[in-house]
């Protein structure tokens, strides 16, 4: 967990489908409580939940459209939560290329950080092997990492993890 946020509370992780990126964020959940996990992706990351065996003190919300991504992260301040983690920030961006769709988010996330809760945010490649949305990645966050088999990327330092049945084993 140190290796993540050593460079500030809002984080960028990137990486290709499979990489394993739903799974750090669902590691950092179990690490750091209460945590909120926002998914832009359905119900995909519901069957590692049931695997992992989640502590309890971690909320789960669905939002299929930029509009209930952005009252969820709205109400966050109710909630109380010291980690926040996005499974992806850049989903609607990369559908419809509007800029509000990634920039209001991102603004959001920005102050909720500034106040001193944790965030992730999980970003979505495209076909040609890049981050849609990368030049707000980059203006958005205190620091980026990779994601590449098994690896975590950062500037000037990586670190090994493993994916198992029990999740995460690494440098978290």
């Amino acid at each position: 967990m140190e290796f993540i946020f050593e460079k500030g509370n809002i984080i960028s992780i990137y990486g290709a489908s499979g990489t394993g990126k739903t799974n750090i964020g669902l590691e950092l959940c179990q690490e750091i409580q209460p945590s909120l996990f926002i998914s832009t992706e359905g119900k995909s990351y519901s069957s590692r939940v049931e695997k992992l065996r989640l502590k309890k003190d971690i909320l789960f919300i669905e939002s299929s459209n930029v509009f209930e991504l952005l009252y969820a992260l709205s109400k966050t301040t109710d909630l109380h939560v010291k980690l926040i983690v996005v499974d992806t920030v850049n989903k609607f961006y990369k559908l419809y290329r509007n800029k509000k769709d990634i920039e209001l988010p991102l603004i959001l996330l920005k102050s909720i950080a500034d106040a001193g809760v944790k965030v992730v945010m999980l970003w979505q490649m495209s076909g040609n092997n890049r981050v849609s949305g990368e030049k707000f990645m980059r203006n958005f966050s205190d620091d980026i990492m990779r994601l590449s088999k098994g690896i975590i990327i950062g500037y000037s330092r990586y670190c090994k993890f493993k994916i198992n049945d029990n999740g995460v084993i690494g440098c978290l």
